[in-house]
């Protein structure tokens, strides 16, 4: 009986970058969700995200907690024009969770107190118009919510791209990038904005939930040939996860989750650094008194076509040398509605209609 409940198991590889918002991944291993969908997973840890998009890409892991642009930049320019190689999603692991920090010598000079956002983007705006050099802003990938928000905010602030260098970091280096001063500001996924404030290295001066409510985030990203030749184990990964993303909107799993995700196997961290991100991101006000991080209400497990759109437009924006046509084939197969419909009706959850999306979307 024993050999015959291990024949049975599906066996995935999934790669994470250690991050709070990897938080459904870890629960789902631990409380569970996996075992009970049947699905055996061994996790790869990375570091950065380029080698997640390599190890997804060749197929060394199956899935992974990635960022959603990266899902559409793999469909719109497919790996070795291989659509084998290129990524797709049915899940979206939640809304916002990125903040952005500033220095706190940046903040000295820019005299910010505990002034609202509009303000403190004024005398940035005037620093920068005034300033002898560039300010440089951390992110973590070119195609990233992360760099998508550092726009918004210098859109909203009224300051134009070239007047400040965007560098390209992994999301663990931010911290010591700010002390060092080779970043002004960064944008960066929890714990890493808590860290900075934490080490005095910088103070948060926003989140990105106040440029975007209901911004997208990080997404369950697949293999393209993983998700054509095992759709079964495709939906039983994502209804562990849909699962674990209730589990996570529980105030009371909260230390629970910490605890699980400082391990050494997992983020490798203090348990209390990942509390007090978690207060600060999941359980406390913002200034519009919206909670900031959000895994499961409002539907936010949905992959909507809206933010693939969004999306899509945004990086060719930002890169003139992409095609200015919308590729709605493109963004359908990488933003996969139907599978994630099909995991709702299964779990006998309300599946929303796919064209609206909650709040507005946000425009440059």
């Amino acid at each position: 009986m024993f050999n015959t409940l291990l024949a049975t198991k599906t066996n995935v590889k999934i790669g994470y970058v250690p991050l709070l918002d990897c938080a459904p991944l870890i629960v789902a291993q631990e409380a569970g969700f996996f075992a009970e969908q049947g699905v055996n997973v061994q996790f790869s840890r990375e570091n950065n995200w380029a080698s997640i998009r390599d190890k997804l890409s060749l197929g060394m892991i199956d899935a992974a907690h990635l960022l959603a642009p990266m899902v559409i930049a793999s469909q719109i320019k497919q790996p070795n024009n291989d659509p084998n190689k290129a990524f797709t999603t049915s899940l979206a692991l939640g809304y916002n969770g990125n903040a952005i920090t500033i220095s706190n010598s940046l903040a000295k000079q820019l005299d910010l107190g505990e002034q609202d956002l509009p303000k403190a983007l004024s005398g940035l705006a005037e620093f920068c118009s005034q300033s002898q050099r560039k300010i440089v802003i951390g992110t973590v990938h070119p195609h990233s919510m992360h760099t998508y928000l550092i726009h918004l905010l210098l859109h909203k602030a009224g300051i134009h791209p070239d007047a400040v260098e965007i560098k390209v970091l992994p999301p663990v280096r931010m911290v010591d990038a700010m002390k060092q001063q080779d970043v002004d500001m960064f944008c960066v996924g929890e714990p890493w904005n808590t860290a900075a404030q934490l080490e005095r290295a910088g103070k948060i001066l926003c989140y990105g939930s106040e440029l975007w409510e209901f911004s997208p985030e990080k997404v369950l990203g697949v293999n393209a040939k993983f998700a054509k030749d095992k759709p079964e184990s495709h939906r039983k990964i994502v209804k562990a996860l849909i699962k674990a993303c209730q589990w996570l909107e529980e105030p009371d799993h909260m230390a629970q989750a910490a605890l699980w995700m400082a391990t050494e196997n997992y983020l490798n961290c203090s348990s209390d650094l990942l509390i007090q991100a978690m207060i600060n991101q999941w359980h406390s006000q913002s200034r519009r008194h919206l909670k900031r991080k959000i895994f499961f209400s409002h539907h936010a497990t949905a992959p909507w076509p809206a933010h693939a759109q969004w999306i899509a437009e945004t990086m060719r924006t930002l890169n003139s040398s992409m095609s200015s046509e919308t590729e709605n084939p493109l963004l359908s197969q990488a933003y996969d509605w139907q599978t994630y419909a099909k995991v709702l009706e299964e779990l006998e959850l309300e599946i929303p209609e796919p064209s609206r999306p909650p709040g507005d979307i946000p425009v440059f």
